[in-house]
């Protein structure tokens, strides 16, 4: 059974346009324009009904727009991931820098080391500061990206990235025990 065929004459008529625009228009959406049984260009009867309609369009644009954000999205993402690896770096250095010894009770470590308990601390506490910083400081680019540090409020705040700056990471906390 043979498919109906639109020419594109017949759309140019029906749009208002010459044959060569609808032909130029075919070609950036990737409609296939194929001879009909004249041999005249032409293209299937739901391609015709999209190009006059304009639906075509209007799909290839949503579909380039939702690339277009999905990939800033992603990008967002691999940007808070290495500024928060960042801090997290330049917390472990600092604190290799500063100490001479550990502290901590019953730590096996070497003289002028620091045990590798401090090290995790340091290195989360940075990790989630830098990350929070970030989230404050950068709007999320669509809706698709989670925020992991901070609450939507304080989400590309100026004042809340200030604030944040002034505060540093959050104090390791002991646990809380209720008196009775």
């Amino acid at each position: 059974m043979a498919e109906v065929l639109v020419t594109l004459h017949e759309i140019a008529t029906a749009t208002g346009q010459k044959a060569d625009k609808v032909r130029e228009e075919c070609t950036a959406l990737g409609v296939t324009v194929r001879d009909d049984w004249a041999g005249r260009p032409a293209v299937s009867v739901d391609d015709a009904r999209g190009l006059a309609s304009g639906s075509t369009r209007r799909a290839r644009e949503h579909a380039e727009e939702q690339a277009r954000v999905k990939a800033a999205c992603k990008q967002w993402v691999e940007d808070r991931k290495a500024a928060a690896m960042a801090g997290a770096d330049a917390a472990e250095e600092k604190v290799r820098r500063g100490r001479v010894r550990s502290f901590l009770p019953g730590a096996f470590v070497r003289q002028g080391e620091v045990s590798p308990a401090e090290i995790h601390a340091v290195r989360r506490e940075g990790y989630q500061h830098a990350g929070a910083q970030f989230e404050r400081r950068n709007r999320r680019p669509g809706p698709y990206v989670g925020l992991i540090f901070v609450d939507p409020a304080e989400e590309g705040s100026a004042l809340a990235s200030a604030v944040g700056a002034l505060r540093g990471p959050a104090k390791a906390q002991g646990p809380v025990r209720e008196v009775a």
